[in-house]
């Protein structure tokens, strides 16, 4: 099977991290696109102008303008812009470890009908300066989680996969907000599709700043609620 993969990178002003992941995911040597979603509302005309750049750099690079809020409205463009056999979804912002989606890829090569998903709870001092009280809540958010689905998964809501296209093909999320991490799990595994984990970690981003507000948790019980 010739592996293909579409990256998709959303991008609010980080431009300095997206910059230093697509220099270490564009060593990976796989037929691949990166897809740089931007927000109409947020982004700056000078990010917007250096990540028009960048496709001079990198020639299979693509922006697209998000058209519905937040995070995962940014998804959502990526999933429909996206041509490569899998899809790749990850932070521009470096709180998701590029280095780690190499491995991804090869468990994905091997395990194609699959979902491979980063999972931070898989060994010890995978939260660098999360925070004591998310680290806390997340913890107990992931063991609510396993009473209501008996998957071997012990992280629900990171947002760090590696999905066949299939697995998303003509769905456009309901959950836009953070939440929409745990819909892009449940859904596809209510389908069918099987999960497999590998160790990843989270770093918190040295540029930006945190889009996570008490409404964002909020999106985690709507999602929750929604697929029981």
């Amino acid at each position: 099977m010739k592996y293909s993969i579409s990256i998709i990178l959303p991008i609010l002003n980080e431009i300095n991290s997206l910059k230093k992941t697509l220099s270490i995911l564009n060593k990976i040597k796989v037929e691949k696109e990166f897809l740089v979603i931007f927000s109409k509302n947020f982004t700056t005309k000078k990010v917007i102008n250096e990540i028009n750049n960048l496709k001079k750099k990198y020639k299979n690079l693509k922006c697209f303008k998000q058209v519905r809020p937040f995070v995962g409205g940014a998804i959502d463009v990526g999933i429909l812009k996206s041509k490569k056999k899998f899809i790749a979804i990850m932070a521009s912002d470096m709180e998701t470890n590029p280095y780690e989606l190499k491995k991804m890829i090869k468990v994905s090569y091997k395990h194609s009908a699959c979902i491979i998903s980063g999972d931070r709870w898989i060994k010890k001092k995978a939260f660098n300066d999360y925070g004591i009280i998310k680290f806390i809540a997340n913890f107990i958010f992931q063991k609510i989680l396993k009473i209501f689905y008996k998957y071997n998964i012990l992280d629900f809501t990171f947002a760090y996969r590696i999905y066949p296209k299939s697995a998303l093909k003509g769905y456009r999320l309901k959950e836009l907000r953070h939440g929409f991490a745990l819909e892009m799990l449940l859904v596809p595994m209510k389908k069918g599709y099987k999960v497999i984990t590998t160790p990843a970690k989270w770093k918190k981003r040295v540029e930006g700043t945190s889009s996570i507000t008490f409404n964002s948790y909020i999106s985690y019980l709507k999602v929750l609620l929604r697929n029981l």
